[in-house]
């Protein structure tokens, strides 16, 4: 079994790819990445960059003439968002990956803080489909009916047919509405995964507290640091925290800075 990690992002987000490509190479060094640059920037910058066990690819590369035909009426974080299901059944259906191999999604704006082997071995013996549920603590419960239950930032599929199934289904649900707002029980990409335990075979719900952990339910848990530079989330390692809505602006002295992580 092979893991291949795949990530989407445009020239605004590849600060934050590269940190993560770096936490991988550390974390997870056997597995290839496969990155899909939104504009010809971030495609340029990453190809200077020439990452090692990296594979570049554009949106025209993935041969879906429907994909491009959308983008001009989403903007860029929802043409990233539909690109997801398209990007991954595209590496079902390629030879790049074998019967079986396991399929990591992750936004880029993850990093790793423990091996991340654990993880991908565990994601490959418990199901067809990974996803992880939000998680939100108690008193923000209700979030669940506009966020949906799970989130769509880490995301593990084994190639088969369970997974194609579900991937061609997605694809057609986000090339006909993925966009970032509420409607109908739908919003972006992720409203769509709620109903997935009900439609196919071979879901797994992983819990993992130490698995994107995030903004949103960080206030769940006890966080204590390691010494060899990680960090336990109730006593379990901290494999990997999303760091969504991370801002990063030049101060007046035009010296990069992020704004406080809550």
């Amino acid at each position: 079994m092979k893991t291949h990690i795949i990530t989407i992002f445009d020239k605004n987000h590849l600060a934050r790819a590269l940190a993560c490509w770096m936490s991988l190479a550390k974390h997870a060094p056997e597995s290839p990445v496969y990155w899909l640059c939104l504009d010809q920037t971030s495609y340029e910058a990453a190809q200077k960059l020439d990452l090692k066990n990296t594979k570049l690819f554009r949106p025209e590369d993935l041969q879906d003439q429907e994909l491009l035909n959308a983008r001009h009426a989403r903007t860029n974080p929802e043409f990233a968002s539909t690109c997801k299901p398209v990007f991954l059944l595209y590496m079902i259906k390629s030879v790049i990956a074998n019967a079986n191999d396991l399929l990591v999604f992750i936004d880029p704006d993850f990093l790793f803080y423990f091996s991340a082997e654990p993880l991908f071995k565990k994601a490959h013996v418990s199901g067809s489909i990974i996803i992880t549920p939000h998680r939100f603590p108690p008193d923000k419960k209700q979030e669940e009916f506009k966020k949906g239950i799970y989130n769509a930032g880490i995301m593990f599929f084994r190639k088969d047919a369970s997974a194609r199934e579900c991937l061609e289904e997605w694809r057609r649900q986000c090339l006909d509405w993925c966009y970032l707002r509420y409607e109908n029980g739908k919003i972006g990409d992720q409203g769509y995964l709620s109903d997935w335990p009900k439609k196919y075979d071979g879901i797994y719900e992983l819990t993992d507290k130490g698995v994107n952990l995030s903004t949103w339910n960080i206030e769940n848990h006890k966080i204590t640091p390691d010494t060899r530079g990680g960090f336990f989330v109730d006593g379990e390692p901290l494999i990997c925290y999303h760091f969504h809505g991370l801002k990063l602006y030049f101060n007046r002295n035009g010296r990069l800075r992020v704004y406080p992580v809550s």
